[in-house]
């Protein structure tokens, strides 16, 4: 099974628990069975990110998203079909434009790709408005833009007790050797974590005070104390807002919507460069701009 027929299944379910989704998504996979589900949560995080689907970790539940046709950054020719997908909808969007399957980029270590790229053509904004009533679907001015222009901010979340000093053993991430560590004394500036009911919590400890934050967040915060140099911006393309390649370190995890921000540029998952770095594609500069002003970074541009 590939990833357009993975993302048919999930746009027929529609919503569900998310361990019945990442169970049947696991079984599509290599491996023991613990890196089954890892890769398969993995996976539908993938998803989530390109805007097919939002899981709802607090719920425990999972749902597709409704089908949009939203412009790529630079383009005045394409946009991209995100969200729900059937055979359907691709025959009606066929029968009022010219509808590009793209594969996506290969590789060469996932055990399930992604959905081809859906790319329709189109000659104003208002044919594509007009194209998205026809096939029944909803239109959305340029997803990439308008998500990074609203994204906040990073800083701690919701004032908290902490760890819990009985439960269980209390890790601390170590910003210069990029791992959590055991800690008997956590009452110090700091990302925390410890799993409770079996999954990880993060905290942060500031000036005297606990606060919850999720895990990628907890990363941005503590990392931009000691590197501020983790996004860089190749430019591609000159214009009134450059286009280029956008080159993020590793090291640090990104939020969804930060991930999403970049993903939509180009309607692709970031490939692993062999620096070791994800690459995004087709980003404007005002995006990746955004991005490392909500998460504390310094955007070098080349």
């Amino acid at each position: 099974m590939d990833g357009d027929l993975v993302l048919k299944w999930l746009s027929f379910r529609g919503h569900g628990r998310l361990s019945d989704v990442t169970s049947s998504v696991a079984a599509l996979m290599d491996g023991l069975p613990y890196a089954r589900t890892n890769a398969a949560r993995a996976y539908l995080r993938r998803l989530e990110v390109l805007g097919h689907l939002d899981l709802l970790w607090s719920e425990s539940k999972w749902r597709i998203r409704p089908t949009v046709l939203t412009q790529l950054p630079g383009s005045s020719a394409f946009a991209l079909v995100i969200g729900k997908r059937t055979t359907e909808l691709e025959d009606r969007l066929e029968a009022e434009a010219v509808l590009h399957r793209v594969g996506p980029p290969k590789t060469g270590t996932a055990p399930l790709g992604d959905p081809r790229v859906l790319l329709l053509e189109y000659d104003s904004e208002a044919e594509l408005r007009e194209v998205a009533g026809a096939a029944g679907v909803s239109f959305f001015p340029c997803a990439a833009l308008s998500i990074a222009a609203e994204l906040p901010l990073l800083g701690p979340g919701p004032r908290s007790a902490g760890p819990n000093t009985y439960g269980a053993a209390v890790e601390m991430f170590n910003i210069f050797q990029r791992e959590f560590t055991h800690v008997e004394a956590f009452r110090r500036d700091g990302l925390f974590r410890q799993t409770v009911n079996g999954r990880w919590q993060y905290w942060l400890f500031t000036s005297g005070l606990w606060s919850s934050v999720g895990y990628a967040e907890g990363m941005c915060l503590a990392m931009s104390e000691v590197d501020r140099q983790c996004l860089q911006l190749k430019i591609l393309e000159e214009s009134a807002d450059p286009i280029g390649t956008l080159r993020v370190n590793a090291t640090l995890p990104l939020p969804v919507e930060h991930r999403r921000a970049l993903a939509l540029c180009s309607g692709v998952s970031p490939v692993k460069s062999l620096g070791g770095a994800w690459a995004y594609e087709n980003v404007p500069h005002s995006v990746a701009l955004a991005v490392a002003r909500s998460i504390h970074q310094h955007l070098q541009v080349h």
